[in-house]
């Protein structure tokens, strides 16, 4: 017997074939889109945490800013702090410099010696005066000398000079004022 297959075996056999390449593909093609979508996803996700990091560093930075700005103005603040004290030490040594010059000099002035004038400019100092004898006058010379608030004492010149009372010395000396700080009380 002679058997006819009328069934096209090969056409169906070739169209199975194209099925499973055909499911295959999709099969992939499906996987692939989900592992894009699911890197997709893990990226989103990383951005979004990368752009709030940047979000709050952008805030530390301006909070910093802030800070630094005020750091600023303290230092100036500061600054202009340090130039007002060192306005009021220069005027407490112009006001009390003078006063304890003064008492110095008042101090080192001998009994026989007289003070006719007394010139300061600009820290140079003038001073006229009579005396008996030229040792009373080298006594006011010497208690200069020794002040802390004069330096560089020397005699000018000397003369003889006739008075109502008798014969006396006139001079002229010579110093540089040196004014302290009253912060130093123990020197004279």
């Amino acid at each position: 017997m002679i058997r006819i297959n009328l069934l096209p075996v090969r056409q169906l056999k070739a169209e199975v074939a194209r099925r499973q390449e055909l499911t295959i593909g999709v099969i992939c093609v499906i996987l692939t889109v989900i592992a894009i979508g699911v890197f997709h996803l893990i990226q989103s996700a990383r951005l979004s945490s990368h752009e709030e990091e940047l979000a709050q560093l952008r805030s530390e930075i301006q909070t910093l800013n802030a800070q630094a700005k005020g750091v600023t103005n303290l230092n100036s603040d500061i600054k202009v702090l340090k130039e007002k004290l060192k306005v009021i030490d220069e005027l407490g040594k112009q006001k009390t410099g003078p006063a304890r010059v003064m008492e110095n000099l008042s101090s080192a002035i001998p009994n026989r010696l007289w003070l006719t004038e007394f010139r300061e400019s600009g820290g140079s100092l003038s001073i006229s005066g009579l005396s008996v004898d030229n040792e009373t006058i080298a006594n006011f010379l010497k208690e200069l000398s020794e002040s802390s608030y004069f330096s560089d004492v020397e005699l000018g010149e000397t003369t003889q000079v006739s008075e109502n009372q008798g014969n006396l010395k006139r001079f002229v000396a010579r110093a540089r004022l040196v004014y302290k700080l009253p912060d130093a009380p123990g020197k004279n």
